[in-house]
């Protein structure tokens, strides 16, 4: 405790530089702690927000993993629509329990508008479990132009039931005055699902298909631009991008449940081997997401290691320089009794006590920063990422700062152990 107190007025001796030395080292820790609880957050996000979403996607042709983001996840433009026969076999196979259409539409006030039917609503991440999605007040669309509206949707466009919308082209907010003439009307909203079709407005795949019946043929995504189409060239430049519309008989995607695993392996066979569309495992695909995100991470963290080493060495500079200038301090105490030992206790006591504060600081600012990014992802795409305890990760982040600074400060520790009281207190 002696050595304690002396090292804390040591420290508030010397203000400004304390305050640096501690704010290096709480930036250093704040870089660790944002980074490995977002990718933490982020991945279980992801895991938690895909599901209820089935076993098997089944899509156009091209990016698998764009259809698994674009699809489940409602993130970039789908890769393009196939035939609606394909939906039609899929529900009457008997080895899919559950087959559920899914049609791109256009957005409302920057909402995604899904066309689907009655059976997204028995989306359920296993038989044990509820169905993902519920109704909080009203109905289930019944007919065209009826829309029920995610919790989020619902609270972000300040919609309430029997109020009326009309869809603006392209997948994000575009121009007011570049909207559909269909009148939809809100007959439902949702519970909170923890995905993102919280943030989505669903309707029928026939309104999806009407609607674009009616506005003319979109060149899909997948496809290459047709310079003469001007209601597509149109509406990609003013809304952000084109995307495959739903023409008459197509769909974006359909969520498939098999009723086992051998049978979903030899349905995605099937769809490998053939050349209209393409299965894929969300599983699989979010998998290879989740390696490029480790890869990110793992970046950051050299990032983070360096920060650390230069926090060290700040943590270093500044006690050396302390100890360096009260040399005749420490030789005074040395006379009235304090032994050596008493003298490096200090010394490593303002070292730890700086890596202490730092480390404190950096946690305050790193879940804060990570709570806050956190925030605004989930804001903008509903996937729900969570900060929260990582077990014995949080030990090492506590234990690493403080090693730290008991090793910066052992070389000054040393040199006030080897302080020569004579010379210092009558030199020559």
């Amino acid at each position: 405790m002696y050595a304690l107190k002396i090292a804390w007025r040591n420290l508030l001796s010397r203000p400004a530089q304390t305050l640096v030395t501690v704010f290096v080292v709480a930036l250093a820790v704040a870089l660790a702690v944002t980074v490995t609880h977002l990718n933490e957050g982020l991945q279980r996000g992801i895991i938690r927000a895909s599901d209820p979403f089935g076993v098997l996607v089944v899509g156009a042709k091209g990016s698998s993993q764009q259809l698994v983001l674009s699809t489940l996840l409602l993130q970039g433009a789908p890769v393009g629509n196939i035939p609606g026969h394909i939906y039609a076999e899929l529900r009457n196979d008997t080895r899919v329990a559950l087959a559920v259409p899914i049609a791109m539409g256009d957005n409302v006030g920057g909402a995604r508008i899904v066309g689907t039917d009655d059976h997204f609503f028995d989306l359920h991440p296993s038989q044990q479990e509820l169905p993902a999605f519920q109704l909080a007040a009203g109905d289930l669309f019944d007919g065209d132009f009826e829309a029920v509206l995610g919790s989020r949707a619902a609270i972000e466009l300040g919609l309430g039931l029997g109020d009326r919308f009309q869809p603006q082209h392209g997948v994000a907010r575009g121009l007011e005055s570049d909207t559909h003439a269909e009148v939809h009307t809100v007959v439902g909203i949702m519970q909170p699902s923890g995905t993102p079709f919280d943030n989505a407005v669903l309707t029928s795949v026939e309104s999806v298909i009407r609607m674009h019946r009616e506005a003319g043929p979109i060149t899909p995504a997948a496809s290459s631009p047709d310079p003469a189409n001007e209601h597509g060239g149109k509406h990609a430049d003013e809304a952000g991008g084109g995307h495959a519309h739903v023409d008459s008989g197509q769909v974006t995607a359909v969520l498939v449940q098999p009723v086992g695993f051998i049978e979903a392996n030899e349905i995605w066979r099937e769809f490998y081997t053939g050349t209209e569309a393409q299965a894929v495992f969300p599983g699989r695909e979010l998998g290879t997401l989740f390696d490029l995100l480790n890869q990110g991470q793992e970046i950051l963290i050299v990032v983070g290691y360096l920060a650390a080493v230069m926090a060290a060495l700040t943590l270093f500079l500044a006690i050396y320089s302390a100890t360096e200038s009260r040399q005749q301090l420490l030789a005074i105490l040395r006379s009235t009794g304090a032994s050596r030992a008493t003298v490096v206790a200090v010394v490593l006591a303002e070292t730890v006590l700086m890596a202490l504060l730092g480390t404190l600081l950096g946690r305050l600012f790193g879940y804060g920063a990570a709570a806050a990014i956190a925030l605004q992802i989930t804001r903008q795409s509903a996937i729900p990422i969570s900060i929260g305890y990582l077990g014995t990760l949080e030990v090492a982040l506590w234990v690493l700062p403080l090693a730290l600074g008991v090793l910066a400060g052992l070389l000054p520790a040393w040199h006030a152990y080897r302080v020569n009281v004579v010379e210092k207190l009558f030199p020559s």
